[in-house]
Parts: C-alpha cells; structure tokens; sequence
C-alpha cells in the first residue's frame, strides 16, 4: 500500500456495531450509531475517502474483509447492532427532522397545536392563550366600552392580537 495517503483520509470503524465513517476531528470521535469510540482502520484494508461510498468490487472486498477479520472478532461487537444499524441511524435522522419541523414551528408561531385546538384567525399561529375574565374586566373598567378586550377570549402570542 503507497503511504501517499494522511491518516485523516481512512476510515474509522466502530469495534461494537461494525459502522464505517471519516473523523476529522481526530480519533476520539464516537460512533455514529452506538456511540462507542471508534478506532482507525488499518490502512491495509485501504477503505480511504477517495473510494469510500463508491460501489466498486475491491472496495466492497475490502470492506468485507474488516469484517470477518477484525470487527466481528472484537470481544465488543454485537451482531444485533451491527443487524440494525440503517434503522437505528434512520430513526435517528428522523428524530433530527423531527426536532428541526418542531423548531421551526416554534419559530414561526405554530408549535403543533395547543390544548385550546384554536389557532389566530390573522398569522395562523397555533401559541396562543386564552384572556382571562380578570383581563376582560380590568380592560373595561380601565377603557370602558373602547376596550379591544370586550367580546374576545384568545390572545396571538405571535401577532399580539386578540380575537
């Protein structure tokens, strides 16, 4: 094997669960899976970033190799992690998504709906609260019959109207 490669273009295996990937921070990085620290691949097995992803037979023997050799004979490995990474990492990605669609709810006003199940007639924001009798009737004493408050019972966190 050429040594033309820096150690920073091999991949990192995770002794426990089998996952491949490049770290680029250096080699305490953990697991994208199970979180355990993974460990540099030997270079003989020539799994680089130029080649890493592409389908190609050399690349797959080589892959298959780190296998059989040295991963599944780590005294950490689990075979049922290693069975079930795509779906952990899929679920994983979809709690991401999951929290990203929440954030921007948030941040648009709609946070997924309310106890009430209203949401503003004006910026259809979903964070809203209900006027209490106290505000109603301490808006009418202080502004009469011009109170905004008079006839409404929901305040728009978002927009600040009441409707």
């Amino acid at each position: 094997m050429p040594n033309s490669f820096s150690m920073r273009e091999y991949a990192y295996y995770c002794p426990k669960c089998g996952q491949c990937h490049f770290i680029t921070y250096g080699n305490d990085e953990k697991c994208l899976v199970c979180k355990s620290k993974m460990l540099e691949t030997p270079h003989e097995y020539c799994l680089t970033r130029k080649n890493f992803g592409i389908k190609c037979e050399e690349f797959e023997q080589n892959q298959q190799r780190l296998m059989d050799e040295i991963i599944s004979k780590s005294p950490q490995f689990d075979k049922n992690l290693y069975d079930n990474r795509k779906s952990i990492l899929d679920q994983q990605y979809q709690q991401q998504q999951d929290a990203i669609t929440h954030g921007k709810a948030i941040w648009e006003g709609r946070d997924k709906g309310n106890e009430f199940g209203v949401e503003c007639p004006y910026c259809h924001a979903t964070n809203i609260r209900k006027i209490s009798v106290t505000s109603r009737v301490a808006s009418t004493l202080m502004f009469g019959l011009g109170s905004k408050k008079i006839g409404k019972q929901w305040h728009c966190d978002k927009c600040g109207s009441d409707f």
